[in-house]
């Protein structure tokens, strides 16, 4: 063979490593070149008025939001479609047209949210919707005090929904939700409207189906199918239902009055037999308590065999939730440094907090006391002061974190003068009244009035808290 062959035969194969290598690289930089999901988020519907818009704003501004997804910015031919559709007046937007409004902005996800009042809690809730699908990723409700609270809540709700875009969830039965049913008078629509979204939410969040929300497409399939007429039962209608929607379960609820005592029901049936594959229900009195008892619904509609452990886990985390993250309770560990501008005149402070009940706490703790202007020319002398203390004051959380307090309290101050020719001891019991603020769960502000009802004292103190959650 002669060289001129040989090396065209080496130059060919170079060139076929060059081509591979090229078509490798080509792939690595397609993949890391992908576009990302585009998301499209809707104000949340319910709030004062703008309340909405800002907190969709401040989602689309949340960090993962925006390395999970591409946000699309509402064109004007969204907005007219969310004016006319009165979002900030609605009560409960249909996914289709969440749906309609995803295919505008060419989204692949839809935010939308809601704001409530549900008794004495406020609430805010959150689903994200697949447009191709119609089916609800996953959802998320959390309470707050005040609305400027909201702010907090979001990077934990936008986690969450990150997270569910990357479940496949196609091998999951289809469960549709199909609309409440009030039973009799007497029930507040809202309030069973809320709780029923509530339990699609931990529905979803179980991973057991591929959720369909309620849509214009189903009620215009109840209908069509006569689903109020005389005859027909909630469980034949719901079969029909989701036949018409292609679902292969029906989540149906029902909520009854009985004096003071409101039942809220719930049953996953069967479309193709009507059969009820699962079924339980709740009282509540009180609608706060309906918050807790539809997740509990929600695991006994779909992991009966393991709803006992689950709920009281559960309640076990719910109690301890209550007990440490209640912003009414302060439970807390600190350092301070201050003066009394007089004997002592620099103080150190250790003190903690127990909260057993909420807007008070007991406060214990001990000053330590230097510097005195009695022995501070006398060469050789020491003063030093030991003063234990408990405190019961009263706690009011302010609308951020922290609080201010007030309260009363005493100590037993031991005083002790050591000088070379002699050394005084000075053993006091006093009582306290304080006051003080907490700001954002970090610096503590204080005040102290100390008095034996002879004479008395003032200590201004600044210091560091850490409040245990």
């Amino acid at each position: 063979m002669s060289k001129t062959v040989e090396a065209a035969i080496r130059l060919l194969e170079m060139v076929k490593k060059l081509f591979v290598v090229l078509i490798f690289l080509g792939c690595v930089i397609a993949a890391f070149t992908q576009s990302k999901p585009r998301l499209g988020i809707l104000p949340f519907t319910g709030g004062a008025d703008g309340d909405g818009e800002t907190i969709a704003t401040l989602f689309s501004f949340q960090g993962d939001i925006q390395s999970a997804f591409t946000v699309v910015p509402r064109t004007s031919a969204v907005n007219a479609l969310v004016t006319e559709q009165n979002f900030q007046m609605a009560g409960f937007t249909d996914s289709d047209t969440i749906a309609r409004i995803g295919r505008l902005l060419n989204a692949d996800f839809v935010v939308s949210g809601h704001i409530r009042r549900l008794g004495d809690s406020n609430l805010i809730i959150a689903t994200i919707i697949d447009v191709e699908t119609f089916e609800q990723m996953v959802g998320d409700y959390r309470q707050y005090r005040t609305i400027e609270e909201v702010r907090g809540l979001l990077p934990e709700i936008a986690k969450k929904m990150i997270t569910a875009t990357y479940r496949n969830s196609s091998k999951l039965p289809k469960l549709a939700i199909a609309p409440f049913n009030i039973a009799n008078k007497g029930v507040n629509v809202q309030d069973a409207e809320v709780l029923a979204q509530i339990l699609a939410v931990e529905i979803t969040n179980t991973s057991k189906y591929a959720v369909l929300p309620r849509t214009a497409t189903m009620q215009a399939a109840l209908t069509e199918l006569n689903y109020q007429m005389k005859g027909y039962t909630a469980e034949e209608g719901a079969k029909a239902l989701g036949r018409a929607i292609n679902a292969e379960y029906v989540l149906s609820a029902e909520v009854r009055s009985l004096g003071s005592m409101n039942m809220f029901t719930a049953q996953i049936l069967h479309v193709e037999d009507g059969s009820q594959l699962a079924g339980d229900m709740r009282d509540y009195q009180v609608v706060d308590d309906g918050i807790k008892l539809m997740a509990e619904l929600a695991i006994l509609l779909t992991d009966r065999m393991g709803a006992q452990a689950q709920i009281s886990a559960r309640k076990k985390e719910s109690a301890h939730e209550a007990f440490w993250n209640d912003p009414a309770r302060f439970w807390s560990i600190g350092v301070s440094a201050g003066s009394s501008f007089a004997d002592p005149w620099v103080i150190g402070t250790i003190h903690g907090t127990i909260a057993p009940f909420r807007y008070s706490f007991l406060e214990l703790g001990c000053d330590v006391g230097f510097v005195s202007t009695v022995v501070n020319n006398i060469e050789g002398s020491i003063y030093y002061s030991v003063c234990p203390f408990v405190h019961l004051a009263f706690f009011i959380p302010s609308t951020g974190n922290g609080g201010w307090y007030v309260g009363t309290g005493s100590g037993y101050s031991i005083a002790r003068y050591n000088m070379p020719e002699k050394h005084i001891v000075l053993n006091i019991i006093a009582m306290d009244f304080i006051a003080g603020v907490i700001i954002g769960n970090v610096f503590n502000i204080s005040y102290t009035l100390r008095t034996n009802f002879e004479s008395a004292s003032n200590k201004i103190a600044i210091g560091y808290t850490c409040r245990f959650k």
